[in-house]
């Protein structure tokens, strides 16, 4: 296997343009897709790119450009998911990831973790009927009362809570099926 970051044949000039070209449009894509802007995006790669240049650097990270491409989409899938946590609830500030080049390969896997688990309620959510999809949007999603939403659906409220407690129930079942059949629990 072919080192992707090999200075000796190559400039880092090269290597960045090159991460850029092959990068950049997805990160854009996925911040704009989750609540960001184009500046966002921009600001996201930057500081991607800055820590996995220096762990690649330091030897923490060795492989091909697919495996960078994927190394290098993680972190930046974790760093905003943090941002967009760190918008809405505050969060712990650990510093320079460039500085603490360990904590950038915890936050990778970490991502890696969280993106799995998303792709798994999300499966799940695609096997709830359309009765269960409508009240939990409205109710998480939307964040109405289950008054409001009996006026929408014409439930009673009572019949709403099981409604509600049976499709969470279902798609809880569903998560914890997967996750102990993929050796995650």
């Amino acid at each position: 296997m072919e080192k992707f970051i090999d200075l000796n044949t190559r400039t880092p000039e090269e290597l960045l343009k090159q991460i850029y070209a092959e990068n950049y449009s997805w990160v854009e894509t996925y911040v704009c897709q989750n609540s960001g802007t184009d500046a966002d995006a921009r600001d996201l790669f930057q500081e991607s790119v800055t820590a996995a240049w220096i762990n690649v650097r330091e030897g923490r990270f060795e492989g091909d450009s697919g495996q960078f491409r994927a190394y290098l989409r993680q972190i930046c899938r974790f760093k905003w998911i943090n941002q967009l946590r760190a918008n809405t609830r505050g969060r712990v500030v650990y510093g320079d990831p460039a500085e603490q080049p360990d904590l950038v390969m915890m936050e990778a896997d970490m991502a890696e973790e969280q993106l799995y688990k998303s792709e798994l309620l999300g499966r799940g959510w695609l096997q709830l009927g359309e009765k269960c999809k409508d009240v939990l949007k409205l109710f998480y999603y939307k964040r109405k009362s289950l008054v409001e939403i009996a006026g929408v659906t014409g439930d009673t409220e009572e019949s709403l809570k099981t409604i509600k407690y049976r499709c969470m129930m279902r798609l809880r079942k569903f998560f914890m099926e997967e996750m102990t059949k993929d050796g995650k629990l």
